[in-house]
């Protein structure tokens, strides 16, 4: 639900901020004081936030966790007071060194790398620039509306793949179909550049059904891998900064293309790239539901041997 109405109010900021800058033309710059007016309000209301428990926030086995349908439940034998403090996290290097943690970081930073510059390109494609090089009235409400398209068929996108995870299918297929609607859509913008913005504006479908299902099921991944071993927030922020560092150098890099080629060319590079996550993701990352706590165990059985060896000794 919480990804569901971070969508929603993606939605409600892309509004209003486009409808400022419309109105306000050509002083556009007053409509990221939509922005920041939106998160001050979410700072404020963190505060009222439920602790929740603190152990399953961290990938512990605590009192309560989730099942593999994203659930909370109850755990039998679930640690006393005493024990919670017995728990220990496991180690970087375990957590660093795990397969499935490295391929989930190549994965997301090679998409987001052939993703983030699409929305750009797509941007300049629609609305066009005047004489001066600045943005045309025109091109706000589109690239709003560009914006409004993907964040809505996001909240549909998280509401069907809640569903669906619900009745049992796995993360992989979830993910994988996410991964797979970028060549499409940097497929269909190329193709239909010049058939009208209407065309162009329709791909941003396929943007909201990838961010949908890929946002959905990242949490779900991590916590998989990471469940028992308390380094649940360590490898989400270690996979988000990977997914960050792709969107980066995917704009950074996409407009020199862009200046240098063209949008075509910008685009095509985009299409070649978003190859790569979908081989990486389908080929070396096994499926994570029902086999949570890999790390943990391999933590467990490590240090068991290491206790034999001492008693040995």
């Amino acid at each position: 639900s919480n990804i569901l109405w971070g969508h929603v109010g993606s939605v409600a900021s892309a509004v209003l901020a486009g409808a400022s800058a419309y109105i306000l033309y050509p002083n556009i710059k007053y409509c990221f004081l939509v922005i920041g007016f939106s998160a001050l309000i979410a700072v404020i209301f963190v505060r009222f936030l439920p602790e929740g428990d603190p152990l399953m926030g961290r990938g512990f086995k605590g009192k309560v966790a989730l099942d593999e349908s994203g659930q909370e439940e109850i755990i039998e034998g679930a640690p006393t007071e005493d024990l919670q403090h017995e728990q220990e996290a496991a180690s970087y290097m375990s957590v660093f060194s795990d397969r499935n943690t490295f391929v989930l970081c190549l994965t997301g930073f090679f998409f987001h790398f052939a993703n983030a510059n699409v929305l750009l390109v797509l941007g300049e494609l629609m609305g066009g620039d005047n004489d001066d090089g600045s943005p045309s009235r025109s091109a706000i409400p589109l690239i709003a509306g560009a914006i409004v398209t993907a964040q809505a068929t996001m909240s549909i996108a998280t509401i069907a793949g809640d569903r669906l995870t619900e009745k049992g299918f796995g993360r992989k297929p979830l993910f994988l179909f996410g991964l797979i609607t970028l060549p499409l859509r940097c497929a269909l913008i190329i193709y239909w550049k010049d058939a009208g913005d209407a065309f162009l504006l329709s791909t941003q479908v396929f943007d909201g059904l990838g961010g949908g299902f890929f946002g959905l099921i990242h949490p779900y991944l991590v916590a998989d891998i990471t469940f028992g071993t308390g380094r649940f927030n360590l490898v989400m922020g270690l996979t988000a900064s990977c997914f960050g560092l792709g969107a980066t150098l995917s704009n950074y890099i996409g407009q020199t293309v862009v200046e240098k080629l063209g949008h075509v060319a910008s685009l095509s590079g985009s299409l070649v790239l978003s190859f790569i996550p979908v081989i990486l993701f389908a080929c070396f990352m096994p499926e994570t539901m029902g086999k949570r706590g890999n790390i943990a165990n391999k933590a467990t059985e490590e240090k068991g041997k290491s206790y034999t060896s001492m008693e040995m000794a």
